[in-house]
């Protein structure tokens, strides 16, 4: 799956990487603390985990993170010093029997992630220049985390998401930009799913399909 073409491209090194991804806009939505009722399902999709893996090594044994991990190790990323996204979130998922509580839009696409082994952010929409394009990084590029004001730097080979003004919305799959952060003023996102060559078509879909439904049932707002 090569992405919403308006929205998201893929160059071609990073398919050749395994990298597979999809974008999806969501407009007037509403962001805020998680009701009880998405928490209970957080846990719940952490608890299925636990039924579906006997334990962490199994886990990242699964093709899906082993897929993730080959594609960092193709980028010329240690998988063991700089942990893919997916795999950290099903970490804790597993080893605490619960989700991180981030707010509604956050925890919604987190749900998704641990369900269906795929990677998933987003990213604000007034703040970010479409389309944003998947690519390997050819030079040094500068880069601030979310959650700080300090910026650094992006190593030449890595993969990153970068907006059509040139700034990194996020390092690999896992350290997204403080500037396009979502916060309870988000009225309108671009959310990316990514998975790999290894990842079952039917994933995407059923994946997109369930957070479609999620972010309408507890953010509003509509989907493109």
């Amino acid at each position: 799956m090569e992405g919403s073409e308006s929205v998201l491209l893929i160059t071609r090194d990073c398919l050749d990487l395994g990298l597979r991804a999809d974008a999806i806009v969501f407009r007037d939505v509403t962001v805020g603390d998680s009701p009880p009722a998405l928490r209970a399902r957080m846990r719940s999709a952490a608890l299925d985990l636990r039924r579906r893996f006997v334990d962490v090594a199994a886990l990242r044994g699964s093709t899906e993170l082993r897929a993730f991990a080959d594609s960092y190790r193709s980028a010329g990323v240690n998988p063991k010093r700089q942990q893919p996204g997916c795999e950290r979130l099903a970490e804790f998922a597993w080893k605490r029997g619960e989700l991180p509580a981030i707010n509604s839009l956050v925890d919604a696409y987190n749900m998704v992630s641990v369900r269906w082994l795929l990677s998933l952010g987003a990213h604000d929409l007034r703040a970010v220049s479409l389309p944003i394009r998947l690519t390997i990084v050819p030079g040094e590029m500068r880069f601030t985390p979310l959650g700080t004001s300090a910026s650094g730097s992006i190593r030449p080979g890595e993969f990153a998401y970068v907006d059509d003004g040139g700034r990194v919305v996020c390092r690999l799959d896992v350290i997204q930009a403080e500037f396009s952060k979502v916060t309870a003023a988000t009225t309108g996102v671009v959310v990316i799913v990514e998975g790999t060559s290894s990842h079952d078509g039917a994933a995407f879909s059923a994946a997109r399909t369930e957070l479609v439904e999620l972010i309408g049932e507890f953010c509003g707002g509509s989907a493109a």
